[in-house]
């Protein structure tokens, strides 16, 4: 999962680095736009998954620390992270603050969505609902619910968080089966070649075999898999994936900004300085976030309790590893 999800991370931050420079009259390498457009299916729905597989062991926490760990591990860190993407972007108003809670409009919306899912599932969960006739409803709903406060992509990924945790709670696995592993690397291969070719299909419940082909390939190789000294660092970044997440956009823009006024960067020299830049900025934050609570505080609102006295519900105080998962384009 953390190699999987470091990945995916990584993904993420590759195609703002695209949005960032096609924010600019710069040229971009075809290439580079079309293994964007490759790997579009499959970043969000995968990592909406990867979250969903790891509800079980929330669920097992009292209500009360549920409740209150995701509100500090997800929804606080979107609150505060979103002012900063706000700041870069130059739209750092009070509209735009008072949206954040009800419609975020940032590029972090991702969390907006993950926070909500986890309510979500801790209701379908306490009142026994089977979990396949909603993860159709929810596909059948993304197909018909308009774009409008992105509620077709709700519906969408609402289904891959259920169906990581319907894996998981099934005990689901590929083992033996590689047969669907091949047939699911076939289908994810064909749906990336097909958004090369057409434009993007994330989120289009026609093309949701897509991103589930994947899904099965890396289960089935999943049993296999073994952590190494190359993997280690991709598994680091997995496991710290909210802070790389974070800070990502907003490094990006800055860092766009100061080379386009100080130098005239290609677009493709751009996109690599704003991608390596951003990966610098999230590993130096992490390292930051270790020692000092003040950059704990950043990404965990119960350092921020403890520090103003205030009391919630008890929890390890061990030093956080984020495990619920993170995003992706605006």
């Amino acid at each position: 999962m953390d190699l999987t999800r470091g990945i995916c991370i990584l993904l993420v931050l590759s195609v703002h680095a695209f949005v960032v420079v096609g924010d600019t009259d710069l040229d971009f390498p075809a290439a580079l736009t079309a293994f964007n457009l490759f790997l579009d299916p499959f970043r969000i729905p995968l990592l909406m998954f990867l979250s969903g597989m790891l509800l079980h062991k929330a669920l097992k926490k009292p209500l009360k620390e549920y409740v209150w760990g995701k509100f500090c591990l997800i929804f606080w860190p979107f609150l505060l992270w979103s002012l900063v993407v706000y700041a870069a972007e130059g739209r750092l108003t009070l509209e735009y603050i008072l949206k954040t809670p009800i419609s975020a409009p940032s590029v972090l919306w991702y969390l907006w969505f993950l926070t909500a899912y986890y309510v979500i599932a801790l209701v379908l969960v306490r009142l026994r609902v089977p979990l396949l006739p909603v993860m159709a409803v929810c596909l059948a709903g993304s197909g018909l619910l308009p774009s409008f406060l992105r509620m077709d992509r709700f519906s969408a990924l609402l289904m891959f968080f259920l169906l990581g945790h319907y894996v998981v709670e099934r005990q689901i696995s590929l083992r033996g089966r590689g047969y669907l592993a091949l047939l699911g690397l076939g289908a994810a291969v064909a749906g990336g070649v097909i958004s090369v070719l057409s434009g993007s299909i994330k989120y289009d419940p026609l093309y949701v075999w897509v991103p589930v082909g994947l899904i099965l390939a890396i289960l089935w190789v999943s049993s296999f898999y073994r952590g190494n000294a190359v993997s280690g660092g991709l598994e680091w970044i997995g496991r710290n994936s909210i802070v790389f997440y974070a800070v990502h956009f907003p490094v990006m823009m800055v860092a766009a900004r100061v080379l386009l006024s100080t130098t005239t960067p290609s677009g493709a020299t751009l996109y690599v300085a704003a991608f390596l830049l951003a990966v610098v900025a999230g590993a130096l934050l992490q390292f930051l976030r270790l020692r000092f609570r003040l950059a704990e505080a950043l990404f965990d609102f119960r350092v921020v309790a403890r520090m103003v006295g205030l009391a919630g519900p008890q929890a390890s105080r061990s030093r956080p590893q984020d495990r619920t998962g993170p995003v992706e384009t605006r």
